[in-house]
């Protein structure tokens, strides 16, 4: 039997008609009274019998002339958002369905940024209503994620635009990044997992999120002692990041690269190698399946992004974002003499709205002997960081102008 909440109401109102229906038959004004009291008692419960959603958190994550608003909620639920101009002011407000507030003060105040305040309350019995204040109009995209449900709202000031890539025809043809010769000056690495979240587990209690931070610090030495780069980790340490805060930290700092470091885990221990990812959707069961894994959630809800990667994807770094993956692929084989899986695209949380050129790389397999025993070795993971730092710097100085 079907528990969707339009099938519940439906037999709720079948419930109150057979109710009236009874009150008609009966002849008494005693039995008549009787019934309709029945109804009356019965109204409440039907109107309260749909739980409603908990608004139960909104963080936010500013610089100058970005800003990331996420909004949790305890269940997936509809929204209906608009954007109001006045005079003095900008708003653009979230109503939220069948929902309460929980825990949550009235007011917000942001201290950097183009956002001024946050806004939440009771809109009306089952409506919550989320407003963000500007002081002038400003650009944004929203956008969803699950497990937990979460509205995550991307916020541009008026003289940073969502960045646009140009179109490639061609192949021979340059982005707008090569024909201006852009130069990078700040990467941000991030480690996969960490805190309540190991990661992949492999036998013996190997721990992605202890492989990857290892692979990262080593990322960053190597970096700074062979460039000018400004280094920043998503972590530095054993916490919990959630994903879509990973891309936040690269946006607020202005990353001009973003290398997230994962390790990988999959039902055929015999499959071995590295994967290097760029963002998009796919059919690929296997991609599927490690983007699943990454971002905690199930195949049906990654098969539900399809819309959203290709709406993100046209104001994405695309072409670059592959550019700088076959580099880093050309050098992880060299350093690391381990079989490449290739340069894919899947849909991971912690790619979307990057602004800037951004990959993933699953560095081995916690699930297949031979790469949990070098992932284990420290002078493996040296190399990993060895090919990852010189296919960045390659990268990098394939633009015609050296790290700065």
């Amino acid at each position: 039997m079907s528990n969707s909440p339009n099938f519940k109401i439906f037999h709720e109102f079948i419930f109150c008609f057979d109710i009236l229906k009874f009150s008609v038959i009966l002849n008494s004004g005693m039995k008549k009274f009787f019934a309709f009291s029945i109804l009356i008692l019965a109204f409440p419960l039907i109107l309260f019998s749909q739980e409603r959603a908990r608004v139960h958190n909104i963080r936010y994550f500013s610089s100058s002339d970005y800003t990331r608003v996420v909004i949790d909620i305890d269940r997936p639920v509809t929204f209906q958002e608009k954007k109001l101009i006045e005079p003095d002011r900008v708003r653009i407000y979230f109503d939220i369905d069948n929902a309460k507030v929980f825990n949550l003060p009235p007011s917000i105040p942001v201290s950097k940024g183009y956002i001024k305040e946050i806004r939440v309350g009771q809109f009306t019995l089952k409506t919550v209503r989320v407003v963000l204040e500007f002081a002038e109009v400003v650009k944004y995209r929203t956008f969803t994620l699950y497990s937990p449900f979460r509205i995550v709202v991307d916020i541009y000031g008026e003289r940073k635009a969502i960045p646009k890539t140009t179109p490639v025809s061609k192949p021979e043809e340059l982005t707008i990044a090569r024909q201006l010769g852009l130069g990078v000056k700040k990467i941000v690495i991030d480690p996969g997992h960490g805190g309540d979240d190991p990661g992949a587990i492999g036998p013996g209690g190997v721990l992605e999120k202890d492989i990857t931070l290892d692979i990262a610090f080593k990322l960053k030495e190597l970096l700074e002692k062979n460039s000018d780069l400004k280094v920043v980790l998503t972590r530095d340490k054993d916490v919990f990041v959630p994903l879509e805060v990973r891309t936040a930290i690269a946006n607020s700092e202005r990353a001009d690269l973003f290398v997230s470091i994962h390790a990988n885990s999959t039902r055929n221990k015999n499959i071995s190698g590295f994967e290097v990812y760029t963002l998009n959707f796919t059919k690929d069961p296997h991609a599927i399946e490690i983007a699943a894994s990454e971002n905690a959630v199930s195949s049906k809800t990654i098969g539900e992004l399809e819309s959203l990667i290709k709406k993100i994807l046209l104001n994405t770094k695309k072409e670059e974002s592959i550019n700088l993956a076959k580099f880093i692929e050309n050098n992880l084989i060299k350093h690391t003499k381990v079989r490449s899986l290739g340069v894919k695209e899947a849909p991971f949380y912690v790619l979307i709205g990057a602004e800037m050129p951004s990959i993933l790389v699953e560095v081995g397999f916690l699930s297949n002997l031979n790469d949990r025993t070098r992932l284990c070795s420290d002078v493996f993971r040296t190399n990993i960081a060895l090919g990852l730092s010189e296919g960045i710097l390659n990268y990098i100085n394939s633009f015609g102008k050296p790290s700065m």
